[in-house]
C-alpha cells in the first residue's frame, strides 16, 4: 500500500473518531443552501513523508498531478494573485471581477526584500540561501501578513515552508527536507492536493539545487472534515489502498522558472486499471455505480433557482435542454415538476418524480417516495440515458450516482435560495469542455461539461 494512503486512514479515522464537533458553536463556513457547515476537528496534526522512499500521492481517489503543480507555480513561479493565470479554476469564486484575490499567496511571494546582499522575493531567496548557505536555519517563506490581510480575498490556509538541510553518511549530495505549516484544512478537498504539491516542489528545489529529496512533514493547525463530507470519507477510507504511483519530474530542467506542468509526471495506470475493474466489479455485482447524467443552468455563484422559479430564461438553453433530454429518462423532485406549465410532465420524456408525500399522484409520471424506491427504479433504464434536472436536493442526493454533468454557466449573480454544488471546488471533478462565449442581450454565458474523475 501507499504510505500516503496510509497516513490518509488513519488521520480521518482518528478525527471521526476522536475529532472535536463545531455543531452548535458559532462558525463561518455556510453551505449553498445558507445552513451553518460545522465540522469534526483535531487540533495539530503532523505528517511525515519520507520523498526518498515514495511519492506521497493517494491511491484510494485520482490525483490531478498537472493541476496541482499549476496551482503550486502560480503562486511560487508565476507569483500570481490572478485567477486568469491559473488553468484550475478552485480560485474563481475568491476573485474579484478583475481576477485578482488581492495581495494573498502569490501576491506575496513576488514582494521584495532588503538583504545585505541585496533584493531578493521570498522564493529567490529561498533558491539563494539553498545555493550558497545551505546550513542556514533560517531558509523559510511566509506568507500569512497581517498588515495586509484586509487586502486579502481570503486568508492563507498553507501559509508557511521551513527548509532545512541534512547530509547522510557516505552521501556526496546534500539532502533537502521541508516543513509546510498549514492553519486549517478541509480533509477532503485539500489534504492530498496540498501534500502533493509540497511535495513536488521539494522536488523542484532539489533539482535545481542539486540535492537530493529528503522528508517532507506537514504541520496543520485545525485539520476538518465538514459534516456533509463524512460519508463521503467513510467510503473513501474503505477502499483498497494501492502501491504508491511511480513519480517522474524531468532532469533537464535546472532553472526553477523553467518547470511547467508538463514537467511532472505520476504513472498510476495500475491504479486506474484496477479502480475501474473494482467499479465494474461493483457495478455488475450490486448496481450501485451508476453513470448518469445531470443537466443544470447556475449562475457565476451557481445558483440555480430562487422561490421555485429559474433565475433567467435563455433561448439558447432551453433549445439545448430539450436536445439533450429529449426521448430521455428525467428525475427530479416534487416542486420542479410543479414549476413546468401547468404543473404537468415533460412531454417525450420520461418523468421520475421523488417526493416523500404517498398520496400524490400525477398522470404521466412515475412517482417514487424514497432514494430506495428512486435508485431501483433507474435499474430498468439505461443509465446514460438518465438525466437529472433538479431541484437542488435532489441533485445533491444524486450527484454521486452520475458521471457527467452539463452546466450552462451563466455570468451573472442573481438573488437566489437554491445552488448547485460547486463542481470547480470539488476535487472529484473537472471541467472537460467550454464553449465559446455566447450572450443573450446582456447575458454573457458558456455551455460547460463536467466530468467525474476516475
Amino acid at each position: 500500500m501507499s504510505y500516503a494512503d496510509k497516513v490518509f486512514i488513519d488521520m480521518c479515522r482518528d478525527i471521526i473518531d476522536n475529532g472535536v464537533s463545531t455543531e452548535g458553536e458559532k462558525v463561518r463556513p455556510k453551505w449553498e443552501d445558507g445552513s451553518f457547515a460545522y465540522t469534526l476537528k483535531k487540533f495539530c496534526v503532523v505528517n511525515r513523508y519520507d520523498l526518498s522512499k515514495e511519492f506521497p500521492a493517494l491511491t484510494l481517489r485520482r490525483t490531478g498531478i498537472k493541476s496541482c503543480v499549476d496551482e503550486l507555480l502560480w503562486i511560487w513561479q508565476r507569483k500570481s494573485n490572478n485567477v486568469h493565470d491559473l488553468k484550475p479554476h478552485i480560485w474563481d469564486s475568491w476573485a474579484d471581477e478583475d481576477g485578482s484575490i488581492g495581495k494573498a499567496y502569490g501576491y506575496q511571494m513576488g514582494v521584495k526584500h532588503q538583504y545585505k546582499e541585496g533584493m531578493f522575493d521570498q522564493v529567490d531567496r529561498v533558491i539563494y540561501d539553498l545555493k550558497n548557505n545551505p546550513y542556514s536555519r533560517r531558509i523559510m517563506t511566509n506568507i500569512y501578513v497581517h498588515q495586509d490581510l484586509h487586502e486579502m480575498n481570503l486568508y492563507p490556509c498553507a501559509y508557511s515552508m521551513t527548509f532545512n538541510v541534512t547530509k547522510e553518511k557516505d552521501s556526496d549530495k546534500l539532502t533537502l527536507n521541508g516543513i509546510l505549516n498549514q492553519r486549517s484544512q478541509d480533509v477532503l478537498a485539500a489534504n492530498n492536493w496540498n501534500v502533493c504539491q509540497y511535495a513536488v516542489l521539494l522536488h523542484m528545489l532539489a533539482q535545481v539545487c542539486d540535492m537530493k529529496v529528503g522528508e517532507f512533514v506537514h504541520v496543520i493547525a485545525d485539520a476538518h472534515i465538514y459534516d456533509r463530507h463524512i460519508p463521503m470519507i467513510e467510503e473513501l477510507i474503505k477502499r483498497e489502498p494501492l502501491p504508491a504511483p511511480k513519480f517522474w519530474l524531468n532532469p533537464e530542467v535546472k532553472d526553477f522558472y523553467e518547470f511547467t506542468p508538463d514537467d511532472v509526471r505520476m504513472d498510476m495506470r495500475h491504479i486506474l486499471r484496477l479502480r475501474i475493474f473494482q467499479s465494474r466489479y461493483r457495478s455488475c455485482a450490486k448496481k450501485e455505480e451508476m453513470n448518469m447524467n445531470a443537466i443544470v443552468a447556475a449562475d457565476k455563484n451557481w445558483a440555480i433557482g430562487y422561490k421555485n422559479k429559474l433565475l433567467v430564461s435563455i433561448p439558447a438553453d432551453m433549445k439545448f435542454f430539450r436536445q439533450m433530454t429529449g426521448g430521455k429518462v428525467v428525475v427530479m423532485g416534487r416542486k420542479t415538476l410543479e414549476s413546468f406549465p401547468n404543473g404537468l410532465p415533460l412531454k417525450n420524456r420520461t418523468n421520475i418524480v421523488l417526493t416523500g408525500n404517498p398520496n400524490y399522484h400525477v398522470k404521466d409520471a412515475v412517482i417514487v417516495h424514497t432514494t430506495e424506491e428512486l435508485l431501483e427504479e433507474l435499474k430498468k433504464y439505461d443509465e446514460e440515458e438518465i438525466f437529472v434536472i433538479g431541484g437542488e436536493s435532489v441533485y445533491r442526493m444524486m450527484l454521486p450516482y452520475c458521471s457527467k454533468v452539463y452546466v450552462t454557466k451563466i455570468d451573472h449573480a442573481y438573488q437566489a435560495d437554491t445552488y448547485f454544488p460547486n463542481l470547480d471546488q470539488l476535487e472529484d471533478w473537472e471541467m472537460t469542455e467550454v464553449s465559446e462565449e455566447h450572450t443573450c442581450f446582456d447575458l454573457e454565458y458558456v455551455f460547460s461539461t463536467y466530468e467525474r474523475r476516475q
